[in-house]
C-alpha cells in the first residue's frame, strides 16, 4: 500500500493504518503532521483507537526538546527531578490508563495487539506481555524483537530500560529504574532521581528476579529465581543470590 494524501478520502479503518505508518515512520519517511491528519478524520468518522493514538502524538509533542533540561530530561538522564511536574504527570495519566485497558484485556482477546500498542509505542509485534502488566510510562521501554515478559511484570521506565531480542523474563520480574534519595529530609519531597536498565539479547530472567537502578546484565545470560540484581553481570553467565553474583560461565 502506498502512502499517500489520496487515504484521506477512504474508509476509517485504511485512514488509521496508513496514519499510523506515516507516525511510526513505516512510509518513506516520518511525517506527524500527516498522520495527525489522517487520524483526526479517522477519529472523527468514529475509528476506536484513532483518539486514542492522537491523544498519545499530543503527550508526546509536550515533552521538552533534549537541549532543555526541564523535569523531564532531568529525569530521563539521571538528574535529580520532581516527578509532579506537569509533562510528568500527563505521562503518567497517560501509562496509567493504558495499563488499565491492557490488563483488563488478555491475550487470547482481539484487541491485545492494539492495546500492547497503546501502551508501549514502537513494540514489536513479535513481543509478548501477559497481563497484569505495570509500567510508569510505556514511552522509555525499549523492547526487541521476540521480547516475552510473563505474568506480572513490572517495569518502572522514569528511566529508559532496554531489553534486547529474544530475552524471557519470568512471573514477578521487576525492574526499576527510580532512585528514592538517601537522606530522609529529601525522601519527604516529591523529588528521585532515575537510572537506566539495560539487559541484552537471549538472557533469561527466572521468576522473582528485582533488578535496580542503573543495571546491566550482559547477552545470553541466566539469572536464577529470586534474586536481586544489584551491580552488572557479564554475558555468558549464570548468576543468582542476594545480592546476584556469577556462579559459573558459560
Amino acid at each position: 500500500m502506498d502512502c499517500n494524501n489520496s487515504f484521506l478520502d477512504i474508509d476509517a479503518e485504511t485512514l488509521f493504518s496508513v496514519g499510523r505508518r506515516f507516525l511510526n515512520g513505516d512510509c518513506v519517511e516520518k511525517d506527524v503532521a500527516k498522520a495527525k491528519a489522517m487520524l483526526s478524520k479517522a477519529a472523527e468518522m468514529g475509528h476506536p483507537l484513532a483518539k486514542r493514538l492522537l491523544d498519545d502524538i499530543v503527550d508526546e509533542a509536550t515533552e521538552p526538546v533534549a537541549d532543555d533540561m526541564t523535569e523531564w530530561n532531568k529525569m530521563r538522564s539521571g538528574e535529580m527531578y520532581d516527578w509532579t511536574d506537569p509533562v510528568i504527570d500527563r505521562s503518567l495519566t497517560r501509562s496509567r490508563l493504558a495499563v488499565e485497558k491492557f490488563n483488563k484485556s488478555g491475550i487470547d482477546h482481539d484487541d491485545y495487539r492494539q492495546l500492547l500498542e497503546a501502551m508501549i509505542p514502537n513494540v514489536p509485534a513479535s513481543v509478548t506481555i501477559l497481563p497484569p502488566f505495570h509500567c510508569d510510562h510505556g514511552n522509555g521501554l525499549h523492547l526487541g524483537e521476540g521480547v516475552f515478559i510473563n505474568y506480572n511484570g513490572t517495569l518502572l521506565d522514569a528511566a529508559d530500560i532496554t531489553i534486547g531480542a529474544h530475552t524471557l523474563l519470568g512471573p514477578n520480574c521487576s525492574l526499576y529504574t527510580p532512585q528514592h534519595p538517601i537522606d530522609y529530609r529529601l525522601r519527604r519531597k516529591t523529588i528521585e532521581s532515575a537510572h537506566p536498565i539495560t539487559i541484552g539479547e537471549d538472557c533469561w530472567l527466572g521468576g522473582n528476579v528485582t533488578v535496580c537502578p542503573g543495571v546491566t546484565i550482559g547477552s545470553r545470560t541466566v539469572i536464577g529465581a529470586g534474586s536481586v540484581v544489584s551491580r552488572d553481570i557479564p554475558s555468558d553467565c549464570v548468576a543468582a543470590g542476594n545480592p546476584c553474583r556469577v556462579i559459573r560461565h558459560l
